[in-house]
């Protein structure tokens, strides 16, 4: 009944049928304007990531926020792309490091694969390239944005994207040119992972002990401060505070181990230097050498420099 009075009225009253055109105009208009923004933005993005998706709809599915779904029937999460990310990511990564360091075995391998896909990392990857500006989340929760978690897996997603967009191989190039200033940087990824490891292996070589004390802890249980001192070979290094004696101790090894190496390094160029100056010298007051003499060649030892011995 109530559609023949609709009828009745578009049919006599051509007022009506006017202002209905003008609203559909309106809306088609501010629906086109939101695409030829969102494609404007996306573009931004794709030349960001250095890839160009033929199919858009799978870009916008990894750039959906698990929190967004329920908005619409038609909105699909990232979470399934972050899972298939995750693993193409791996494989990348596995691939990769084996290639490029078939001098390491297979514990140093995994010590580097997980260094490079661990969350803290991806996530700073994430927002370098500026992924997290154009998730979709939903209404009051701008905040996600900046969380880690969400950064991290709009990353593994986005590669999921790219590998469904096209294939392993173009995934692989993709992902790698994200990658290529840190994949020089592997050392220093290596110790931000397990610094107290680091810092312990470093002074294993000069055999020297490394010791964590822990100097206070003040506030209310509920919300701890632990202070503790790490010293190598009994000089103290460095402090460092935090809310558990674990993180404390991590703090501390990382910034004893930057003073360590600082020290270590100049402790190894003044012996090199004093080397050199006593070599001049037996040189000088060295008798000359009998012609025919049998000629000795010395065996140049070639040692991993200290980005490789990590």
């Amino acid at each position: 009944m109530e559609i023949r009075k609709y009828i009745i009225k578009r049919i006599f009253k051509p007022s009506v049928a006017k202002r209905a055109k003008a609203m559909r105009r309106a809306k088609n208009a501010r629906s086109k304007a939101a695409r030829e923004a969102k494609n404007k933005e996306t573009a931004a993005l794709q030349a960001r990531l250095g890839y160009e998706f033929k199919d858009l709809s799978i870009l916008n599915e990894a750039l959906t926020h698990p929190g967004s779904v329920g908005i619409s029937k038609k909105v699909k999460s990232n979470q399934r792309l972050e899972f298939l990310g995750d693993a193409i990511l791996q494989s990348i990564i596995t691939d990769t490091v084996f290639k490029k360091f078939d001098e390491y075995d297979e514990g140093l391998l995994t010590k580097i694969r997980i260094a490079l896909t661990q969350g803290c990392f991806l996530s700073a990857m994430s927002k370098d390239l500026t992924i997290p500006q154009y998730l979709l989340l939903p209404k009051g929760s701008e905040h996600l944005r900046e969380m880690p978690s969400a950064a991290e897996d709009a990353f593994e997603a986005v590669v999921g994207a790219i590998y469904l967009d096209s294939d392993f191989e173009t995934a692989r190039k993709t992902v790698l040119s994200w990658y290529k200033r840190n994949l020089d940087d592997l050392p220093d990824l290596v110790e931000q992972q397990n610094p107290k490891g680091a810092l312990q292996e470093a002074a294993a070589k000069r055999s020297e002990k490394v010791e964590y004390v822990l100097l206070s802890q003040s506030g209310p249980d509920h919300q701890k401060v632990f202070e503790v001192e790490v010293s190598v070979g009994g000089v103290s290094l460095a402090r460092a505070a935090a809310s558990s004696k674990k993180s404390a101790e991590s703090k501390a090894a990382r910034a004893a181990l930057r003073e360590y190496l600082k020290k270590t390094s100049a402790a190894l160029e003044t012996e090199k230097d004093s080397d050199c100056s006593s070599g001049a010298e037996e040189n000088i007051s060295a008798p000359p050498k009998k012609t025919g003499a049998k000629k000795t060649v010395a065996k140049l030892e070639i040692k991993p420099s200290a980005a490789h011995s990590k």
